[in-house]
């Protein structure tokens, strides 16, 4: 995985050096954002690397601190090189999912606590073929994947899966309530997704929780992210973005404030079963 926003913040990039350049004109991110005419949060995401520049943005940051064109082509030149990454994530997707499934089997052979926090699907790791075969099709047009190789992709998720067993590892599902109603396959399938989930409750080295609807949450569930170990990955429509350091620990943080308001072991059972008794026939 090559993640843009890992290139953006890592130490001395794109993101490093613009914050840089602001500091040294002696601007507030608020005085920059109003000489480019920007909402203020435009500074922060590009500081932070939430947000990719466009070269128009470098110039437009470069001219408001009074830098020279030497900075600004600087900034461009590591510019192309993030846009550089982004092409090639883009091209390794193309190529086709079962490599890339693969290089999650070996983050999660190399880890010893895997965490899962999802709002939309049920955890790789708990996913029965049908429903894997299901999200994995569609990530072939949402992509526009050259390669279509599903079976493959599917097999080598189900292969990660023997990684349950390995009770020197620790494993924790968090799932937000709305994942065991969205219908995003036939009835049938998530009526077997629905008892493959049931079998983990109670397993010795797996923590299943439930996030229910219907209570007040200390903690908004955001986004959906993975853990392994202390890296932190966090899947959108566009690519993977990996977190270390401060911002996983931020996400190990709001990880332990969710499961704060879980409901686990029975509980999260009746929940599954009735999620399955109210699956169209």
């Amino acid at each position: 995985m090559n993640p843009i926003e890992e290139w953006l913040t890592q130490p001395e990039g794109l993101a490093d050096r613009l914050r840089a350049l602001r500091t040294q004109a002696g601007l507030s991110g608020k005085q920059l954002a109003e000489a480019n005419d920007w909402a203020p949060s435009k500074v922060s995401r590009l500081e932070n690397g939430r947000q990719m520049p466009a070269p128009a943005d470098i110039h437009a940051w470069a001219r408001a601190c009074g830098a020279d064109d030497t900075a600004a082509q600087e900034l461009l030149r590591m510019l192309g090189e993030v846009q550089a990454v982004h092409r090639d994530w883009r091209r390794r997707m193309r190529q086709g999912q079962a490599a890339v499934q693969d290089s999650y089997n070996q983050l999660v052979t190399e880890s010893r606590l895997i965490r899962h926090f999802e709002t939309v699907y049920v955890p790789g790791l708990l996913q029965t073929a049908d429903y894997a075969r299901r999200i994995l099709t569609e990530m072939v047009e949402l992509h526009n994947l050259d390669i279509t190789d599903v079976d493959a992709a599917v097999a080598s998720r189900m292969q990660r899966q023997q990684l349950l067993y390995d009770t020197n590892k620790q494993f924790e599902f968090l799932i937000a309530e709305p994942v065991l109603r969205w219908l995003l396959c036939p009835p049938d399938v998530m009526r077997g997704q629905l008892d493959r989930l049931q079998t983990v409750v109670g397993v010795p080295n797996i923590r299943f929780g439930i996030l229910p609807l219907g209570v007040r949450l200390a903690t908004t569930p955001q986004n959906s992210f993975q853990m392994y170990d202390d890296v932190a990955i966090v899947e959108t429509f566009v690519g993977e973005t990996t977190h270390r350091d401060d911002e996983a620990a931020a996400y190990a943080k709001a990880n332990d404030r969710l499961w704060n308001d879980a409901v686990t072991g029975e509980d999260a059972r009746r929940l599954i079963v009735h999620a399955a008794q109210d699956l169209p026939s």
